[in-house]
């Protein structure tokens, strides 16, 4: 019986790789086309009140522009976890959309269990502007998006983890609104100030489920997430060292929130949190919110060592199955990656533009001057690296087991032994 058991399983997976991977199906004979022209279906993560109105105008500009091509965004609920469920399920009913917008955290996972087509090969077909991704794209930046040598997709939102925070409550807790914390033991020293003077909170983290802040704050005190050979490595002791601070603020000092990121960035905009580390992708609705004058800074350092911090935002992957209709979507790609569109990407959401020329547009300079918060995160960008990508399909299941480390490390457990016992599961995962 167990041997039946075990050919059945495999069988299963077998069969569940070849619907993922689009094995055995082969090119779709025909790109779907409507009244004469080739569909293109763009799944994207951005809802209307986060960035959605910039992508609709960006695909009703490309649609009036020409005759031949006609690009359908479709809306995928619950950011990057909400888009991968959906591409999985697409995929194994035999479906795919022509382009889907992956987070830079699946980067591995993608490449691993998806079949798609590299920007770099459909530019090879097409009859124009052959040296595009080259010409436009600095290597740092494409290698957001890349998987060992291999091009997966092309890097269209870069986020980058900022501290804002609210000059009312520095001066009400005597500190100086023009002198930010440079260093975490200022941070924490800060917001006990903020605590012990205010009564108001002094510290929030964003707490989604995934590893993207905490990650900087681990690799910013020299840890490793994942090794060369991608072994889960971050139970060290500088992990240990990092996460204690953060916890001693939550539970000893009682100066930083631990709750979800929609409530702990709303204690922001509300003036009962004096630092929120957040990603700059919400540096609008940052400042919108708030009824304070929103100040930022650079992601504080640990003591003297070199801060390094992941870069959040996501790519844009080919994933049509029909040579045509990816020759419409690279059409499409180049279109909205013009530096007049990824100008307005960044003024309205925070995200940073993947194009060095966007930052010379006059709007963005515009925008840099009305907004220092933006301004703080084009400071940041020498210092992103890779947003860590655990391989095959234990990258979905890692950023929620690291998400409950933290949540457990921040409820009062010991930082060690919850390090160890997440970095042993994920290495079971991994063989």
């Amino acid at each position: 019986m167990k041997s039946f058991k075990k050919v059945l399983c495999l069988l299963v997976s077998v069969l569940m790789l070849a619907a993922l991977t689009g094995c055995g199906g082969g090119e779709k004979k025909e790109a779907a086309k409507e009244g004469g022209k080739t569909v293109v279906t763009f799944w994207h993560v951005y809802s209307k009140n986060f960035g959605a109105p910039v992508i609709k105008k960006m695909v009703e500009d490309f649609n009036k522009s020409q005759d031949k091509i006609l690009v359908k965004e479709v809306y995928n609920p619950d950011m990057y976890p909400g888009l991968m469920k959906n591409l999985q399920a697409d995929v194994a009913a035999g479906k795919s959309p022509s382009i889907a917008m992956i987070g830079y955290n699946y980067l591995k996972y993608f490449d691993q269990n998806f079949k798609y087509v590299s920007p770099l090969d459909v530019e090879k077909t097409s009859d124009k502007d052959k040296d595009f991704v080259e010409k436009n794209f600095l290597p740092n930046v494409l290698s957001l998006a890349k998987d060992g040598d291999k091009q997966v997709g092309l890097p269209f939102s870069i986020s980058a983890p900022i501290l804002y925070y609210n000059p009312d409550l520095f001066k009400a807790a005597g500190l100086d609104p023009n002198k930010p914390p440079k260093t975490w033991a200022e941070v924490k020293n800060y917001a006990k100030a903020i605590h012990d003077k205010t009564g108001d909170y002094g510290f929030y983290m964003q707490e989604y489920q995934d590893n993207w802040a905490t990650q900087g704050l681990l690799t910013s005190n020299g840890a490793q997430i994942l090794s060369k050979d991608n072994k889960a490595v971050f139970a060290s002791p500088e992990s240990v060292e990092a996460y204690q601070l953060y916890a001693d603020m939550v539970l000893k000092d009682k100066s930083a929130l631990h709750i979800a990121a929609d409530e702990g960035i709303a204690s922001f905009y509300s003036g009962k949190v004096g630092m929120l580390m957040g990603t700059s992708a919400k540096i609008g609705t940052v400042t919108k919110s708030s009824k304070f004058n929103v100040m930022a800074c650079t992601f504080p350092a640990f003591g003297t060592k070199k801060v390094q911090i992941p870069s959040g935002g996501n790519f844009l992957a080919i994933t049509a199955q029909n040579k045509e209709e990816q020759k419409a979507a690279w059409e499409f790609i180049k279109f909205i990656m013009q530096p007049k569109y990824l100008a307005q990407w960044t003024i309205n959401t925070g995200y940073l533009p993947p194009r060095q020329d966007v930052v010379d547009d006059a709007s963005i300079k515009e925008a840099i001057a009305k907004t220092p918060a933006l301004k703080i995160a084009f400071e940041e960008l020498p210092m992103l690296s890779q947003w860590v990508a655990f391989p095959g399909d234990v990258g979905v299941k890692a950023e929620k087991r690291l998400a409950d480390a933290r949540d457990q490390i921040l409820s009062g457990q010991d930082p060690m032994t919850v390090l160890q016992k997440a970095q042993d599961d994920l290495n079971a995962l991994l063989k």
